[in-house]
Order: C-alpha cells, then sequence, then structure tokens
C-alpha cells in the first residue's frame, strides 16, 4: 500500500499549511526554531525541546504537501505551491487537494523510497476517481475499506478510463480488505477537505450531482512527465506545473451547486470569484448541512436570534448553513470525519447579508480573503454586532 506521514492530519489542514507556507516566506523552514514555528502555526511541534529541530520530525510533511524542498547545507526553499499557499486567496481547498491527488505517486519522491526509474501510481487520484465513479452510478458513500481495497486489488496506475473503472465497481473487486490501512486512510482523510466530500470515521460520500461527478472524473488526470533523479527536484518540477494543471480544470460543479445559488439568495456569488465560489460549495454540501443538523436540531438563526419554526411554523429546518473559515479554506477534518464545529445556521437572509458584508469589508482593504480562521471568525462576529446596534 502507499506511504503517507501517519499521525500528522491536523497538520495536514488546509489553513495550517498556509501558516506554514506563510512563515516559510520569512524563514527556512529546515532551520526554523520549534518556538517560533510553533507561534506561527498554533500547533505544537515536538519534541519539546529548543535543540530539536521541528524538520527532523516534521520536514516529510512539508515536502509530501509539495511547500518545500531540501537544499544543499542544510538549507530549504518554497515550491511555486508554497509560494502560492501563502498568499491570502491566491489557492482554494479545491484547487490544492485535486493538484496534490493528480502529483502524488507512490513511490513518492518527498521519501526515501523515491526512483525515479519505477512505474508510478497515483493511489490519491485513484482515491477520488474511484470515488467520482461510484458517484456517476448513483453510489455516493464509500467504506474507507473499500477503496483501499479496490486500490490493491486493481493495480490500477490511476489514470485508467472511466470504463475500466466501472469494471471494477461491477466486479465488486472493491470487497478486498487490507489488513494495514492506516497510513491510506489518514491520506484519505486528507483528501476529505474537498468541498463536495464529507467523511466519517469509516466512510467518505461524494456531494455532487452525476454530471458533474463524470465530468470531473474526465478532468482529474495523473501530472506526468519524465522524473528528476533527486527527489526534492522532482518536488520541484511537479509543484511548477501547478498554475496550468489548475487552469485546465472547472471547480465550480453547476448541476450541483450553483443552478441552486438564486433559491439560496446567493445571487451575488454566481458573478463572484473562485474563491467565493468554493465557500459556497462548502455551504451546499447536503450531507455536511445534514450532519450538522443531526448534531444540531435547532430552528433559530446564529447571527439574527429569530427563531424560524415560529414565524413559519409549517418550515422544516429553513435555516441554512454558514462556514466560518477563511473563503478559500474547506471543512477541516479529523479521524472521525468532517468537523461540523466551524458552521453556524442562519436564516436565508442572514446568510446573504453576511456574506455582503464579507464583500464589503474585503473589498474596502483590497483582499481577496480572509488571512486565517481568526480573522473570518473575527469579521462574521464584527456583523453581528453591527446587527445587534442596528436593532
Amino acid at each position: 500500500m502507499w506511504k503517507w506521514e501517519q499521525g500528522r492530519l491536523e497538520y495536514f489542514q488546509f489553513d495550517e499549511l498556509r501558516k506554514i507556507a506563510k512563515f516559510g516566506v520569512e524563514y527556512d523552514l529546515r532551520q526554523a526554531l520549534r518556538q517560533s514555528l510553533q507561534d506561527a502555526v498554533g500547533l505544537p511541534f515536538l519534541p519539546a525541546r529548543d535543540d530539536y529541530l521541528p524538520w527532523r520530525n516534521y520536514g516529510r510533511v512539508f515536502r509530501i504537501a509539495m511547500l518545500t524542498t531540501r537544499l544543499g547545507n542544510n538549507r530549504s526553499e518554497l515550491t511555486a505551491v508554497g509560494k502560492l499557499l501563502a498568499q491570502d486567496g491566491k489557492v482554494t481547498t479545491d484547487e490544492y487537494f485535486h493538484f496534490l491527488a493528480r502529483a502524488t505517486t507512490d513511490p513518492s519522491p518527498a521519501l526515501s523510497t523515491w526512483d525515479n526509474d519505477a512505474v508510478l501510481r497515483y493511489p490519491l487520484l485513484f482515491v477520488l476517481r474511484f470515488l467520482l465513479a461510484r458517484a456517476t452510478q448513483g453510489e455516493m458513500t464509500t467504506s474507507i475499506k473499500d477503496i483501499v481495497g479496490a486500490y490493491k486489488t486493481s493495480g490500477f496506475a490511476g489514470g485508467e478510463e472511466d470504463t475500466e473503472y466501472l469494471k471494477i465497481l461491477l466486479n465488486s473487486m472493491a470487497g478486498s480488505r487490507v489488513a494495514d490501512d492506516r497510513q491510506p486512510r489518514e491520506s484519505i482523510k486528507v483528501l476529505a477537505q474537498i468541498s463536495y466530500l464529507t467523511a466519517t470515521r469509516d466512510t467518505i460520500t461524494v456531494s455532487l450531482a452525476k454530471e458533474d461527478a463524470q465530468n470531473l472524473f474526465a478532468d482529474l488526470t495523473p501530472i506526468g512527465g519524465p522524473s528528476e533523479r533527486s527527489g526534492d527536484l522532482e518536488i520541484v518540477r511537479r509543484a511548477n506545473l501547478f498554475p496550468s494543471a489548475t487552469a485546465e480544470m472547472n471547480f465550480e460543479y453547476p448541476e450541483s451547486v450553483l443552478n441552486n445559488v438564486n433559491e439560496a439568495g446567493f445571487d451575488v456569488f454566481s458573478e463572484g470569484t473562485r474563491v467565493r465560489r468554493s465557500h459556497l460549495t462548502i455551504e451546499r454540501n447536503q450531507m455536511i448541512r445534514r450532519r450538522f443538523f443531526e448534531v444540531n436540531p435547532r430552528t433559530d438563526c446564529d447571527f439574527c436570534g429569530v427563531d424560524t419554526q415560529k414565524i413559519y411554523p409549517w418550515t422544516d429546518e429553513l435555516l441554512e448553513i454558514h462556514h466560518l473559515l477563511p473563503l478559500c479554506s474547506g471543512a477541516r477534518t479529523s479521524e472521525e470525519g468532517t468537523l461540523i464545529e466551524d458552521l453556524v445556521a442562519v436564516c436565508p437572509s442572514c446568510h446573504r447579508a453576511v456574506h455582503r458584508y464579507y464583500d464589503r469589508w474585503l473589498t474596502e482593504r483590497d483582499r481577496l480573503d480572509f488571512a486565517d480562521t481568526d480573522e473570518a471568525r473575527g469579521v462574521y462576529e464584527a456583523a453581528k454586532q453591527m446587527l445587534g446596534t442596528a436593532n
């Protein structure tokens, strides 16, 4: 099975990767001191010893994520991907993780097993295409064990035609189990930050219309080309392909999301930037919505406080979900699955008003997105306070 940096799931969260990249603009990640990096990112970098540089335990995370590469004289340098992630609003969750899936291989240039002469397989690309192939057949939820088993049994590289993937489904090859799937499981949970995916501890669900799933399947192709002998030079080569590889893909999922925009009062988003559209996809993910209200069976708006059930007693779940992270960010994941702590329930009018407040706030500052989670939450709370003042 494929290798991954196990036990580091929280460090692969999109917002944390952005913080690490921003730190890497100013400081050499290979020489970074533990306390400095910890203060910048907000995560522990163990062991808690000042003489133990974080790179020794976390350098593989930075390289697997394609943020940085090693140079001579114990230095490192941000890749083209790392430099883009360091800029607010330049890269969305979907752009980054779809590229990571297309560029991650087994063997990996970030690990000691790298061999540029080896026949490469694309395990994360296989994961996405397997899920999408199932979605085109109306099978939206898939066991993680079945995904890993199908990868092992099929021997696929990842870029096979849709007809070949359908044979896997028809022949029930996905039923094979893998005894030790911990590293693949964790990498799949990392991918579950993509806006149309939702994870539980053991499953992944796709929230896309069949047509969007078909189109996305066709767009997802391996990042190929002649491999470099050096793993670090190979990471650089692949990272340099990010702009062109991303430009050729469509991340709007029109049949799944944008057809419903006007119903939700988001007409302002139909002509918005790609980061706003990415944010909208999260908020229109029906599985995330379902999980949120299963845990929070409420009918009062978090923003204005109105109980919609009392005003409209004939309605059921009138509230919508609002995502509190930066616009470019997906839903965070843990070992238990997609987290819902970053969501609040708001009535349609307030939801539309909040996003227009975001638009004004960002436009006044000539910004594409919020710098981080704290800023995004702070702007939401500022809007709530302004509403309270108006009342």
